[in-house]
């Protein structure tokens, strides 16, 4: 049986966006995933509609089908959450979205059972593109220059062993392509000394988060994204991101501090929020979560 995402902070979300003076509200899933956080909003908000958003074909059709009782109120659009457009979000009746939630995790869908390498616990070829545009780990990690997989390591893994890997990655591409997700781990393995590796996550990890997101541009998307999308959310609308390592939640923090500067938004969250440990204990995906929010002031 494919195991089934388990939505992050859902109820704290839920609150924030309660706070929209609209029943008939719109809500923007950015990232729909598995349809978790759209069928609480859908819950909890019955007279709300969602507009439903994935690049990833497959993650969009898992959620269609889970939110099927409701398919009266969601509008899917396959797409970039960073590529919509007025014409994506101004649905039947409405000038754009009264909440937006853009969640930046990987689904459990991904982890566990896509085929396409995203994690290191099991043997799988080294993907992890989330649409056909996207570069493949693969061939980020065989075709780069050392200087490119270095910056990259460094960048967006913030491995402080980048210099020891990278040559070995170099040594051993040069003999045979490195093709697999278990490969890639134990050669990291092989690098970091045992003594140095992290006590609740395997050594490769900062390596595996490197590469898939230079692979989707993930950091890029949202940099584009949260200023288009705030242009198009309703005046006294809510606007939540869910982020899961400190380069994301560093773009929110930062556009969302700017927008309470220049006095259009309202914070909702001077610091971000974690999950609680009850959270944690039931969803272990969820530790690393945090949530910030701003509210659009009315005209």
């Amino acid at each position: 049986m494919i195991p089934i995402h388990i939505p992050i902070l859902k109820e704290k979300i839920g609150e924030y966006f309660s706070q929209i003076s609209s029943d008939k509200k719109v809500i923007l899933d950015g990232t729909a995933g598995e349809g978790g956080h759209s069928e609480y909003f859908l819950e909890t908000f019955p007279e709300s509609r969602v507009i439903l958003v994935d690049r990833d074909e497959t993650m969009l059709e898992r959620a269609i089908q889970r939110l099927e009782p409701y398919s009266s109120r969601i509008h899917p659009v396959l797409k970039n959450f960073s590529e919509l457009n007025e014409a994506d979000l101004k649905i039947e009746g409405s000038d754009g979205p009264d909440g937006i939630l853009l969640d930046f995790g990987i689904s459990t869908y991904h982890l566990k059972s896509s085929g396409r390498g995203f994690s290191f616990q099991s043997e799988e070829e080294l993907d992890m593109r989330l649409d056909s545009s996207s570069l493949s780990a693969f061939t980020i990690l065989n075709k780069y220059k050392a200087e490119q997989l270095l910056d990259i390591f460094r960048k967006y893994g913030e491995e402080k062993w980048s210099t020891k890997i990278v040559p070995k990655i170099i040594e051993e591409r040069r003999k045979n392509p490195i093709r697999t997700t278990m490969e890639l781990a134990k050669l990291i393995e092989r690098v970091i000394p045992r003594k140095f590796w992290p006590a609740k996550v395997h050594p490769s990890f900062r390596i595996f988060q490197a590469l898939r997101i230079e692979s989707n541009g993930e950091l890029k998307h949202i940099e584009k994204a949260i200023p288009n999308l705030w242009n198009h959310l309703s005046p006294g609308g809510v606007f939540a991101c869910l982020s899961f390592h400190s380069l994301e939640d560093r773009i929110v923090k930062n556009h969302f501090r700017d927008l309470a500067r220049e006095d259009l938004g309202i914070l909702m969250t001077k610091k971000p929020i974690s999950p609680e440990e009850s959270e944690i204990d039931f969803n272990p995906a969820s530790r690393s979560a945090k949530l910030r929010a701003v509210q659009k002031k009315s005209r």
